[in-house]
């Protein structure tokens, strides 16, 4: 999802970052069948067809139509929200601006409208006969929050995870970094360095320093100050406001909008450190096979994924859950030593705020009963684990500072999306303290590593700082 014209300003490719594309998605499901979708729509179609020839017919015209609908919504994706109640000229040049962006489009308003409002199951349910098949496809609306695939508006999920600049392919398009995610940041701190910039890595930022509505720097932990006529948080907007900003400066009803902005997350992350490389139950193990280079999913049912959600809304960690795995090193070896590997695994439907009990206690077992269920599916993984590393929610709160654990910043629902995000009046990357710019996946066009959010903001602080000095 990374755009174009970040690889572009950030010579992001020159700097050295390379990434391969990844293999298939193996589907596996408890009663044993699997399912393998890829980036060939011929081969997808073929194995669809074992399960119903309904539905690998529908396959294609439903990708197809996704398609269109991400050539319509891209573009919005590098503007800035518009705000409906604007009488500024750049806001009147924004709204404009997206009102010709639906106008182009016209012909997909109405799909696009549906796809918004409905519920992914419903719009899985039109189009596809097999159960697993329309699992397989909608497992992506439960991914980092607290609702169920049946509950309306999750359709937007659906065209979200095919926001990719690259058109037609398969059914998701993505990739692994070489040498670790870090190393896209990384690049882009090397171009921030080239053009003057100081970095400065363990400075935890304890407040935000403000005066009369208007932002004059940032207190460090250690009680260093750095004043500076910009603030720009990549922060999310809870962390930002509510626990930064001096609330004294916020108007009145802003922080409670925030409040109310929904940011729990639902996902567990284990690492492990593997001395080979675990095989599925019944397959030749040592070669790495295609399944090895992908994501494989323990899929539930849509049903189950609702019922599964709804344990998690209420508090209480789903056992068994989805769980997907993959493995980074068969793609880069040098992310281990030589013929060990390493796993990553998200647990889905684990809430941030338990019903009973604490995750400190809790984390750990919870961490052996994912391995179990793995296990049924790779037996011999447990014997190969060599250390892990178990994050839940609370715990990415602790360490990567997101609040709730959420790494999306918030839920990608139809009621915090666009000039809703993170919230209404507040949706261009300005914030209610002058100086103060918010730019993180808590703003359009929201979670996803696509770098918009960031180069968007960048544009509209640059626009302020011309128009300042024009005064």
């Amino acid at each position: 999802m990374l755009r174009r014209t970040v690889w572009r300003d950030l010579r992001l490719a020159q700097r050295g970052v390379v990434v391969d594309p990844a293999g298939p998605t193996m589907n596996l499901y408890a009663d044993g069948p699997r399912y393998l979708l890829g980036d060939d729509m011929d081969e997808n179609v073929t194995e669809t067809r074992r399960f119903s020839p309904r539905d690998a017919a529908a396959l294609p015209r439903f990708e197809e139509d996704l398609d269109r609908m991400v050539r319509a919504i891209l573009p919005t994706f590098e503007r800035t929200p518009p705000d409906p109640t604007t009488r500024s000229a750049g806001g009147v040049a924004d709204l404009a601006a997206w009102t010709g962006l639906g106008l182009r489009h016209r012909g997909q308003i109405a799909e696009l409208a549906y796809l918004f409002s409905a519920s992914a199951t419903q719009i899985l349910s039109e189009r596809f006969e097999t159960e697993l098949v329309r699992a397989a496809l909608g497992w992506h609306a439960i991914n980092d929050s607290q609702v169920g695939p049946s509950t309306p508006g999750t359709g937007f999920v659906l065209l979200h995870d095919h926001a990719s600049e690259d058109p037609g392919g398969g059914v998701r398009r993505w990739g692994f970094v070489r040498g670790g995610m870090g190393r896209v940041t990384e690049a882009m701190a090397d171009a921030a360095r080239d053009e003057g910039c100081a970095v400065r890595c363990d400075a935890e930022v304890s407040r935000i320093l403000s005066r009369a509505g208007r932002a004059s720097g940032v207190e460090l932990a250690d009680g260093r100050q750095i004043r500076a006529r910009v603030i720009v948080s990549n922060a999310d907007p809870k962390r930002t406001f509510l626990r930064l900003c001096d609330a004294s400066e916020l108007p009145e009803g802003f922080a409670d909008a925030i409040g109310a902005y929904r940011s729990n997350g639902t996902s567990m992350k284990i690492n492990l450190a593997l001395a080979g490389l675990p095989t599925l139950a019944g397959a030749a193990s040592g070669a790495a096979e295609p399944y090895h280079a992908g994501i494989l999913e323990l899929n539930p049912t849509i049903a189950e994924m609702d019922a599964q959600q709804w344990l998690a809304a209420n508090g209480i960690p789903a056992d068994p859950s989805h769980i997907e795995i993959c493995f980074p090193t068969v793609h880069d070896p040098s992310l281990a030593p030589s013929g060990k590997h390493v796993a990553t695994i998200d647990v889905n439907s684990q809430p941030y705020e338990l019903a009973d009990g604490e995750w400190d206690r809790l984390r750990e077992a919870r961490a052996d009963r994912a391995i179990e269920q793995l296990a049924g599916y790779f037996p011999d993984l447990p014997a190969m684990i060599e250390h892990r590393q178990v994050l839940s929610p609370l715990d990415i709160e602790r360490v990567m500072g997101i609040t709730g654990g959420h790494a999306l910043h918030g839920d990608m629902s139809t009621d915090q999306l666009f000039f809703l995000r993170p919230v209404r009046g507040w949706a261009r990357y300005r914030t209610p303290i002058q100086g103060l710019y918010l730019c993180g996946a808590g703003t359009h066009p929201g979670g996803g590593v696509s770098g918009a959010n960031g180069r968007n903001c960048a544009r509209e602080v640059l626009k302020d700082l011309r128009r300042r000095r024009r005064w």
